[in-house]
Parts: structure tokens; sequence; C-alpha cells
């Protein structure tokens, strides 16, 4: 009786897992989806689902300008005092802001030559013209 107990419960779980697994997100534009509601998602799941990188502090300062530049313009700072850059699975890559307690609540698209610029920045680039002063 014991065994045939053991074999059902194990029977069950297996079931139960590949449901489980399903609601999942897979993607970065699955798991960012709830941003546009005004929620904010977790950085480990975000770190689950694509490969990030937290950029440096330059760098920060760099993504949250050009986030409150792109439509719609905020009139406000976004949250985060930590930028990443992810990159999904599916191909998606963003940039985005994170707070000390792992909160994502802004991210925008990532472009070629956007992911180029913030290689600059890492690197201390200015595109600086002329002689220096």
């Amino acid at each position: 009786m014991m065994r045939r107990f053991l074999f059902a419960a194990l029977a069950a779980t297996s079931l139960a897992v590949p449901a489980l697994a399903q609601d999942e997100p897979r993607t970065l534009q699955e798991l960012l989806a709830p941003l546009s509601r005004g929620a904010c998602v977790k950085m480990d799941d975000l770190r689950a689902v694509g490969a990030t990188v937290q950029l440096t502090p330059d760098q920060f300062q760099f993504v949250r300008a050009f986030y409150m530049a792109v439509p719609p313009v905020s009139h406000e700072l976004p949250p985060g005092d930590k930028a990443f850059l992810a990159k999904g699975p599916e191909g998606v890559a963003v940039l985005g802001l994170y707070d000390d307690g792992g909160q994502v609540c802004a991210v925008f698209e990532a472009t070629d030559w956007l992911e180029r610029l913030i290689d600059e920045v890492g690197r201390g680039e200015t595109g600086k013209r002329g002689e220096p002063l």
C-alpha cells in the first residue's frame, strides 16, 4: 500500500512540474512585460532568463540620462541606482536600472549602436574633438 501511495505521489509531482515550468518566463520580453503596467521585476529573475552585466557608475549615468530622453520623455528620474545590460536567449538586448533591493523597474531596448556607445563610455572615451583645454 505504501509503495502504491509513493508511486502515485511521484507521478502527480512529475505531472505538476512541467505545468509550473510552462508558467515561468522564458524570454526577456515575457519577463519584462509587467513593467508596461507599472510593476517591477526581480533582478534575480532577469539573471535566470538572460546573460546580465552590471555597468560602471559612468555607464549608469549615461543609461539613466538616455532613459529620460527616450519617448515618452520622463519628467522624473527613473528608479534605480545601478544599471545593467541583459541579453535574452531570443536575441533581444535591454538596458535597465535596478535598486539595492534588486528591483528592476526601468528598461529600454539596447540597439547595436547603443551597446557600442555604452562600451565607449565604459572605456572612458569622450568623443573629444581638437585639443584638450
